[in-house]
């Protein structure tokens, strides 16, 4: 046994501790701070499938980064082609897609997965519609959406249209917080995200429904800002929503279902209205930028938002991941999912240091356990199986 530097605590000997995930190696351990659903990552540094799917093994995070490179590589070869409805479509079921999938494979949502799935996505596409045809109450014609806009769209559409959609977002979310089963901060930003993705998606089909039935396949437009927008539609936007709406629903989780201890440890962004607060701020950015800048100019800030909020987003995953390794006990010896080695059950892998909490077999075991049910014959986990 040794004495983890970094939680005090008597841990087994090894690469990693497996209640905080530090590196016992003095070294390793001054050179980063690590990201407990990947160890291999800085927490503070932004990375979109370890952050937006934190339940994956690592061997399964590269199948989502090549889909997700394949898929904003169609979009831009449907803009490329002129088939700008068809890129418009393309935008808004990448992302959404990718969750649903990562939901299913992972199955986040216990033992009534279907369910919850349904009603986290259709909640999401449902106020998605709804925020869609608001959008289009304050510019029938299109006017902003798509193009620079000034006068009254400034505020209609860049002021009170995220609001409304932070509202709308955040509602659905909420309506899973006082089911004790959905107990911690991991499955609050789970839920916040995913409805985001699909209100992403639903309200830009809304929106564009005129282009998409009016137009034809190939409308008349320059192919440049139609690339520049597509990947801000398909990639950058929904990203930036799952991530802030993310953190935003953690925070509720995190005041009304973390110890209290805990309660205070992301600071004011761990207050659930200013989570809110902050970001209502970024979809208001962001919906300005569309509105007054160039298109380039409009996915740098994008690209710039999304960035911080994923680093916002990382901030609440680990120290989620954290607060669930403190409320278990060390269990016999496991096959880790993430890397294959023998790891005592706890925490972290003893060997890879990735989170066992954030790999789905090993966290509904712990909460089969804790809810003391018996649990099913023990068999090694694999990538494949998580």
């Amino acid at each position: 046994m040794v004495t983890c530097d970094d939680c005090g605590q008597e841990v087994p000997e090894g690469n990693f501790c497996i209640r905080c995930g530090n590196s016992l190696s003095e070294e390793m351990a001054r050179k980063h701070r690590r990201f407990a659903a990947n160890p291999k990552e800085h927490v503070n540094r932004p990375r979109i499938v370890s952050t937006i799917f934190p339940q994956l093994p690592q061997t399964d995070m590269g199948s989502f980064r090549i889909a997700l490179v394949l898929g904003a590589v169609l979009v831009v070869v449907l803009a490329v082609l002129g088939l700008f409805p068809m890129a418009i479509v393309a935008s808004a079921v990448l992302t959404p897609l990718l969750v649903i999938l990562y939901l299913y494979d992972v199955d986040v949502y216990e033992d009534d997965p279907m369910s919850v799935i349904a009603f986290t996505m259709l909640w999401g596409v449902a106020a998605g519609i709804a925020a869609g045809f608001i959008a289009k109450s304050f510019a029938p014609n299109g006017a902003g959406l798509f193009g620079e806009s000034a006068g009254s769209l400034t505020l209609q559409l860049g002021v009170y249209m995220p609001l409304i959609s932070v509202a709308l977002m955040i509602i659905g979310p909420l309506f899973l917080l006082p089911r004790k089963i959905f107990n911690d901060v991991l499955e609050g930003a789970t839920f916040g995200g995913a409805a985001a993705v699909c209100f992403a998606g639903a309200q830009l089909i809304t929106v564009s429904w005129s282009t998409l039935t009016n137009s034809g396949l190939r409308p008349v437009g320059s192919v440049g800002p139609w690339i520049i927008r597509v990947l801000e539609l398909a990639i950058a936007a929904p990203i930036l929503s799952a991530s802030v709406m993310g953190a935003s629903a953690a925070a509720f989780w995190l005041r009304f279902r973390s110890p209290v201890r805990d309660r205070n440890a992301l600071g004011v962004l761990g207050r659930p209205a200013f989570a809110l607060l902050v970001a209502a701020v970024a979809l208001i950015a962001a919906a300005q930028a569309q509105l007054h800048l160039a298109n380039w100019a409009a996915l740098i800030v994008y690209v710039v938002l999304a960035g911080l909020a994923l680093i916002w987003l990382r901030q609440v995953l680990h120290l989620g991941l954290l607060e669930e390794a403190a409320e278990i006990e060390t269990g016999p010896d496991i096959q880790c999912a993430n890397c294959g080695a023998t790891t005592p059950r706890h925490a972290f892998c003893i060997n890879c240091g990735v989170s066992l909490l954030a790999l789905p077999n090993a966290r509904r075991a712990d909460r089969r356990q804790s809810r003391g049910a018996p649990e099913p014959p023990a068999a090694p986990a694999t990538g494949s199986e998580a």
